[in-house]
């Protein structure tokens, strides 16, 4: 695919569209640093032919905010997101179903960067919206809720988290199917709230399945997977279970050394 990219002397905005999506695959395979050079790449020829404010460019530079965010560059991130989202508003686009993706976005970020009340307004404008727009049950719905119930285990509002995240979940399974890679996020979250609270039963069985699911569909190395096993690690430890942690852990130190 990416051959055949290149041999295009001027990119229209169809094949730089398909660049920024190629970012986005990369994105989710988890290989960051290709994903940001291809979306930087894809950029650079859309701020030529297109201009900062075209569609596709926003769109582009929102995905690379994105990018920014997985790999711990929050700042970066934060600026550049928000910069995008001050130009939809100004275009009163706002209404449109990839603007609340904007938001949603800011306020995942600000919600790393424990700036929970402005991320709070922003997802419950984001989630306002894709009701509106999407549907209760839609994927991009669920995300918010999902996002939002990670907000509030951030805030310790224990109950209201495991409503959402419980309810994200339970819709992400229904609407995707159970193998989905966003059900695995949920029942992650889920875990780490559990985990938080002690009630480290049900914290395993959701972790035991998240880091499954997630070797299957993603793959042992992949920063998702490593993130639910590292925090499996961890909950055995917290729970005085030093064997089971001992087993955990040598299992992804031959996952690395087989990756190296």
């Amino acid at each position: 695919m990416s051959k055949a990219l290149e041999l295009k002397l001027r990119p229209g905005v169809g094949t730089l569209s398909c660049m920024s999506l190629l970012s986005v695959v990369y994105r989710e395979q988890g290989r960051y640093e290709e994903a940001q050079h291809f979306c930087e790449t894809a950029l650079d020829t859309m701020r030529e032919d297109l201009g900062d404010d075209h569609c596709a460019m926003l769109n582009a530079k929102c995905e690379l905010g994105r990018i920014l965010m997985d790999r711990g560059l929050l700042p970066e991130a934060e600026k550049l997101i928000s910069e995008m989202l001050r130009i939809k508003r100004l275009k009163r686009s706002v209404a449109h179903e990839n603007a609340f993706s904007f938001i949603n976005a800011l306020a995942v970020v600000r919600t790393k960067q424990s700036e929970y009340a402005d991320a709070n307004d922003l997802f419950l404008e984001a989630l306002n919206g894709r009701k509106h727009t999407l549907g209760e049950n839609h994927p991009q719905t669920l995300e918010t809720l999902n996002d939002l119930g990670v907000l509030r285990r951030e805030q310790k509002k224990y109950e209201e988290a495991e409503s959402m995240l419980r309810r994200a979940l339970d819709g992400r399974q229904l609407k995707l199917g159970k193998d989905h890679p966003a059900c695995f996020e949920s029942m992650h979250e889920l875990a780490i709230m559990y985990k938080e609270q002690t009630r480290y039963d049900e914290s395993e069985k959701l972790l035991l399945e998240a880091v499954e699911g997630r070797r299957l569909k993603l793959g042992d190395t992949h920063p998702h997977t490593l993130e639910s096993w590292n925090n499996l690690i961890e909950l055995y430890e917290a729970w005085g279970k030093p064997e089971q942690a001992k087993q955990w852990r040598a299992q992804l130190h031959q996952t690395e050394a087989v990756d190296e």
